[in-house]
């Protein structure tokens, strides 16, 4: 007898090992439950993930389509307006008269500065310009003669186109016999410059200016790109 009651609390004890266990195991077959489910809502978010980013691209590419699209539009549209442009800036016409006024010899032409205006009439102001020429003793042959610019309370310039270039260096060479007239003393005469050559004489005239302050007993002269000092006439 006084050996089983130790086998019996043996066996008993041994019963309650069996009970933790299958405790232990059920809590562990619970753990794994809830860490193959959060695994698996971890693959739907994986998922859902990719599904956005894929939507987002379709998206983006559907905008990047459209702005194509619009951009081509407007880039067809912009060289149909270029493409009349162009076709109407190169008429024949027009470019028939671009190279007649890119060609045009200035060589020929004089401006008369200060001739007073009588009237609109290309006839009158023709012979203003034939007597103007007399006083110089000259009688040249005159291609057109027009008023520069429009209207406007001030004496406008007058440009006289003659037939060779000979014989408006001659009147020009005169211009300072007018000085000594008493009709067409207020009148001076110029050759037909261009722009940049008007700005090139500015800065001419305002250097032999300087040179006169500077040296008031001294004749100077502009002749080609340069001031000279000259005897007076």
């Amino acid at each position: 007898m006084g050996q089983t009651v130790p086998i019996i609390e043996h066996m008993a004890g041994m019963g309650d090992d069996t009970v933790r266990l299958k405790k232990y195991e059920k809590e562990l077959r619970l753990r794994s439950e809830e860490l193959i489910k959060v695994q698996r809502d971890l693959v739907a978010a994986q998922g859902e993930l990719l599904k956005m980013q894929r939507q987002l691209i379709e998206k983006r590419e559907t905008e990047i389509t459209a702005v194509q699209t619009t951009a081509q539009q407007e880039m067809k549209s912009f060289s149909s307006v270029l493409e009349k442009k162009c076709a109407t800036a190169l008429a024949p016409k027009k470019i028939q008269t671009a190279i007649a006024a890119a060609s045009e010899d200035r060589g020929c032409n004089i401006i008369i500065h200060g001739l007073e205006e009588l009237n609109d009439k290309s006839v009158e102001l023709e012979t203003q310009v034939k007597s103007l020429f007399a006083e110089l003793e000259e009688a040249p042959k005159v291609k057109s003669v027009e008023r520069l610019g429009k209207p406007s309370g001030t004496t406008r310039p007058v440009k006289v186109v003659l037939r060779n270039r000979d014989v408006q260096q001659s009147i020009v060479s005169k211009k300072h016999l007018l000085k000594g007239s008493e009709k067409f003393k207020s009148v001076f005469l110029s050759p037909d410059r261009t722009i940049e050559e008007r700005k090139e004489r500015k800065t001419l005239v305002s250097r032999m200016k300087a040179m006169i302050q500077g040296s008031p007993g001294t004749h100077f002269i502009i002749r080609g790109n340069e001031v000279l000092e000259a005897p007076r006439e």
